[in-house]
């Protein structure tokens, strides 16, 4: 009796396993341990970030000088600064910098962070895959915009999803479905934030309608064409990220937040740098692509991400190029009013990362924290724009 109690305890444990590994295979564990564990200050609880892949720098004076503010006409006044750091300040920032005419003329921090901190740029990561993209074309992985998304990525080869064209995914245009719901687990935004297995997600997402006919603010579009790019060039997002953009603006050592370990970096969201080097890549753009007049992005290709979609005028190729205020119903309302700089654009990461890029008047400003109670993308820019503005 002892000994068929054993057969049937071993049995037992045998089914037992064997459900655990069916649901092991069903259940994503690390997206259920990740929604439980998710920080409070998602933005500046870097520590939190794991798996990591490491994307490399080249750390370098950066190009432009630090000096102090001056009250003079053409330039902006210590009071005029003091003014915006107000506003940021109020809004939960923890960083706001502001260059004009290659001079830092002002750079502060608050809540216990410091221009070492590296702070999650969220969306912004985006914004950078759409300059490599432009990389990849200019050295020949890529041939043209109107590419199949099928040609590069093998499991859409003859699925009619594999029609949608790399501008329908810079333009946010492709017509997959954007189940952008944040609080359930069940949805494709919160498993592509939290979970295991990013290729396999986003090859699943279904066709809603046919690519061009609409609009849609969509996180997979990006991660599907960070797999476009890794398989364009053979390197990894990071790699390519590292080498084409990182090393040459000259900024530090930093890291992209991956799904698992030897898995997908998360290149719709999760890139970490410190307020100095997102300026870096804000000054790259007032440049139109160069660092101390060497190349990095082609200029030409930069142009081209500034111009409108077809569908959504506020948005470019992977890139903002206009307030977004409550006249354009197809985005999120985040301005009062539109920018005082009509050649405006700007970076953008969830719960308003930000650098502003305006070319006339010379100007970039990085503001970084967590989400604010009361933000307007007006106030900043178009306050220190009036103030430039001849009397």
């Amino acid at each position: 009796m002892q000994h068929l109690g054993l057969k049937a305890g071993a049995g037992v444990g045998i089914v037992v396993l064997g459900i655990l590994g069916i649901l092991a295979n069903r259940v994503d564990w690390r997206l259920w341990t990740r929604s439980l564990s998710y920080p409070d200050r998602p933005i500046t609880s870097a520590d939190w970030y794991r798996p990591r892949y490491p994307v490399p720098g080249n750390p370098t004076p950066p190009p432009w000088t630090v000096a102090e503010p001056r009250d003079v006409p053409g330039e902006l006044s210590p009071a005029v600064l003091e003014e915006v750091a107000a506003f940021a300040e109020a809004q939960n920032s923890m960083a706001l910098l502001v260059l004009h005419r290659d001079r830092l003329i002002f750079e502060r921090y608050w809540q216990g962070y410091g221009p070492d901190s590296p702070v999650n740029g969220m969306s912004m990561t985006k914004n950078l895959l759409g300059l490599l993209i432009g990389v990849a074309m200019a050295e020949g992985h890529i041939n043209a915009l109107s590419d199949r998304v099928g040609d590069y990525l093998p499991e859409w080869a003859n699925d009619p999803r594999g029609d949608i064209t790399l501008e329908d995914l810079l333009y946010m245009k492709s017509g997959l479905r954007n189940d952008d719901r944040t609080a359930s687990l069940s949805s494709d935004l919160v498993k592509l934030y939290g979970g295991s297995n990013l290729r396999r997600l986003a090859l699943s997402i279904p066709q809603a309608q046919p690519p061009g006919e609409v609009y849609e603010y969509n996180n997979v579009n990006s991660q599907l064409l960070a797999f476009v790019l890794e398989a364009a060039t053979g390197e990894s997002f990071g790699q390519y990220l590292s080498s084409r953009l990182w090393q040459p603006i000259g900024a530090e050592d930093t890291f992209l937040w991956m799904d698992r370990p030897g898995g997908s970096a998360k290149a719709f969201c999760c890139f970490f740098a410190t307020a100095p080097d997102w300026l870096r890549v804000g000054h790259m753009l007032l440049h139109q692509g160069k660092v101390s007049d060497n190349p990095v992005i082609p200029a030409d290709w930069i142009d081209q991400m500034r111009q409108e979609s077809p569908l959504e005028p506020t948005y470019g190729m992977h890139l903002w190029i206009k307030a977004r205020t409550p006249d354009y119903p197809n985005v999120n309302s985040a301005s009062s009013a539109p920018f005082l700089d009509p050649k405006a654009f700007y970076l953008d990461g969830r719960h308003h990362q930000k650098v502003y890029v305006l070319p006339s008047y010379d100007l970039v400003i990085v503001r970084l924290g967590e989400e604010p109670p009361a933000w307007d993308d007006a106030v900043i820019p178009n306050t220190l724009i009036e103030a430039l503005k001849p009397e």
